[in-house]
């Protein structure tokens, strides 16, 4: 076998713009007014539970109201960063996949370390030989 068909991970980045930092900024936003209406009718059923039904549902309404606060304590957060970021810097938006046909004699780490440079919705360019991070910042 001479060459094989393989899927390889592909990084996204996005090259920082003002108009990328209101649209992230603005979906950041309506994710935390979505918890704040949970919260509300959590907090709604919570005090429209009975005694006897409070005791046993009450632990639970408490955890889940708890786990909304802190999801939206991150995503204020990452408000507070999206608003601190420079224009044209460039940041790690997410991980896809493609198909890469490889043969023997290719140099791996041009085939495997590939990334896509976005800006405003258009692709830049497609960089192949790049050192790629581990960790993939905006991975919520």
């Amino acid at each position: 076998m001479q060459s094989i068909t393989i899927t390889r991970p592909v990084v996204i980045k996005v090259r920082v713009t003002e108009e990328y930092k209101q649209l992230v900024a603005a979906e950041l936003q309506r994710a935390v007014q979505r918890l704040d209406l949970e919260l509300q009718q959590l907090d709604f059923y919570k005090k429209k539970l009975t005694r006897d039904a409070a005791r046993q549902h009450l632990e639970q309404i408490d955890s889940q109201i708890k786990e909304r606060l802190q999801k939206k304590q991150r995503l204020l957060d990452r408000i507070k960063e999206i608003g601190g970021l420079v224009p044209g810097t460039e940041v790690i938006h997410g991980r896809v996949e493609s198909m890469v046909e490889i043969k023997v004699g290719d140099d791996w780490n041009q085939v495997m370390n590939v990334e896509i440079l976005v800006e405003n919705g258009k692709v830049l360019e497609i960089r192949q030989g790049v050192h790629n991070p581990k960790k993939v910042e905006g991975d919520d």
